[in-house]
């Protein structure tokens, strides 16, 4: 094997260690260390940041009833969608099923994250284009702020996920 052969191996070893292989975004342990990194960040620099936890709401009825083909293709197209909505500087990865985090990174005034927060929301609630058909699978969101609400990472997402079951109990669609 020559040497680009070998560079192009390491290559994609390094991206499935870091990266969610239906989707592309970064996995649990790339979110972690960019957690990390940004949580730092905001402790040198005095600015926020935020820890959004989005489910997306009656997943599992469309999974059931359309097929896990489905479900991945939607999955795909949510990832894609948030992508395309947060900025350069933040995260979003996929945690499992149909959960997110996204990371909100160097935010000078907590006013931003609600914009951000009904941002994603209604970008969510529009329909996703699935085969002929058009679906609509909304998302809830549970936001944990840092340094804030706390410096604990643990914490954080317990706080975020906590968030996230109340913006259900409340309706759905939305974020708390």
């Amino acid at each position: 094997m020559d040497s680009t052969d070998r560079k192009r191996a390491e290559e994609e070893l390094n991206h499935q260690a870091f990266h969610d292989a239906l989707t592309g975004l970064p996995n649990r342990r790339l979110l972690m260390d960019r957690l990390h990194q940004s949580m730092a960040g905001s402790a040198r620099s005095g600015q926020y940041g935020a820890v959004m936890m989005l489910d997306l709401d009656n997943f599992k009825d469309l999974n059931d009833s359309q097929g896990h083909d489905i479900g991945d293709h939607l999955l795909i197209q949510v990832g894609k969608r948030l992508r395309e909505n947060i900025r350069q500087a933040d995260t979003i990865s996929r945690v499992g099923g149909d959960e997110f985090v996204v990371i909100l990174s160097e935010l000078d005034d907590l006013e931003s994250i609600d914009r951000i927060a009904q941002d994603l929301v209604d970008k969510l609630a529009s329909s996703f284009k699935l085969g002929p058909d058009e679906v609509y699978v909304p998302a809830s969101i549970g936001i944990s702020l840092y340094p804030e609400d706390t410096g604990d990472l643990e914490e954080l997402f317990k706080n975020a996920d906590q968030a996230m079951y109340a913006a259900k109990a409340g309706g759905r669609n939305r974020f708390n």
